[in-house]
């Protein structure tokens, strides 16, 4: 299924997000391969949007292997760029909102061949002679070159949502009904002083889980999480740590109402700045803070898995 093509069959060129997921694929000689775009006409990475029941690493082998012919290897992510300065309108007046997964790859099979429709051209170029290129590629190889582990979500500058909080949401239901939608949203790892998790039981379906949310058009994904906590619980945060991206399809969801979404979800690990507990009685029932050897039922394994990945203080955020 063509997901891009199909949604803006229901949209149109209306401002949406879509998930993609990127490849800077460097050489033995570390040298970095660059596509010439059929559609801007510039030199950029490979990659493309991510497709309901695939995950993200999925999505990243097919589109390299469709667009270069070549078979990678994916090593560490990069990054996470979702600043609304990366917003594009393309040649054919679509608007979208990126939330690009960027990984560090290396070729290990296929033969380099560009396949004429998305790619014009390929070619290997070394870091000190790249070529001009779109800003959000530019950052991409930027972070690469500097290696720091913190450029892995705060590229980018923040930016305002351009809706209420839910709009986006509601209004693509209005167009697309209960379709499965790739959903890129964020969670929350937050301890207290005595090392005990907070946790929130949800309205949807009563069940116990990390805060958080879906995020808004205009905003960084770290926004996302700073505005979905206080409004969920009461407390401001800053968040401190990109912990893994969780976008497998086996965690499609299904709503009390029959919507159905693929979370693309960016769980980050984050402190407590201020505020006061409370549940708003509208997304959260009850919030509070849990020993996690005393965790509340019933509690999703998918929030367990996430819970322990920030225990577990991988080097480099998990991609599962």
């Amino acid at each position: 299924m063509d997901y891009v093509r199909w949604l803006r069959q229901q949209i149109g060129s209306e401002p949406v997000w879509l998930v993609y997921a990127t490849a800077l694929i460097v050489d033995e000689a570390g040298r970095i391969l660059l596509q010439q775009r059929a559609d801007f006409e510039a030199w950029g990475l490979p990659g493309g949007a991510m497709e309901p029941g695939e995950s993200l690493l999925q999505a990243l082998h097919r589109e390299v292997a469709e667009e270069t012919g070549l078979i990678i290897q994916a090593g560490k992510l990069i990054g996470l760029y979702t600043s609304p300065a990366f917003m594009v309108r393309y040649p054919n007046g679509d608007i979208v909102h990126p939330v690009t997964a960027c990984f560090l790859t290396r070729p290990i099979g296929g033969t380099l061949c560009p396949d004429g429709r998305e790619s014009r051209a390929l070619r290997w170029f070394p870091l000190k002679a790249l070529p001009p290129m779109p800003r959000w590629y530019a950052a991409m190889i930027a972070d690469y070159r500097r290696g720091d582990p913190t450029a892995a979500f705060r590229t980018g500058t923040p930016g305002q949502p351009v809706r209420k909080p839910g709009e986006t949401i509601r209004r693509l239901r209005e167009r697309v009904g209960p379709a499965t939608l790739v959903v890129p949203a964020t969670s929350a790892v937050i301890f207290n002083e005595r090392g005990e998790i907070l946790l929130q039981r949800r309205e949807d379906n009563g069940e116990w889980g990390l805060p958080g949310g879906i995020m808004e058009i205009g905003e960084r994904i770290d926004q996302t999480l700073i505005r979905e906590v206080m409004e969920e619980t009461g407390l401001q945060v800053e968040p401190t740590r990109l912990v893994g991206l969780y976008t497998d399809p086996a965690w499609t969801f299904t709503y009390p109402n029959g919507d159905r979404s693929q979370p693309v979800v960016a769980c980050f690990e984050a402190r407590i700045t201020g505020g006061r507990l409370q549940a708003d009685g509208v997304e959260s029932l009850e919030v509070g803070f849990f020993p996690l050897n005393r965790l509340p039922e019933p509690l999703d394994v998918r929030w367990r898995i996430r819970i322990e990945d920030a225990m577990a203080r991988y080097p480099h955020a998990v991609v599962r």
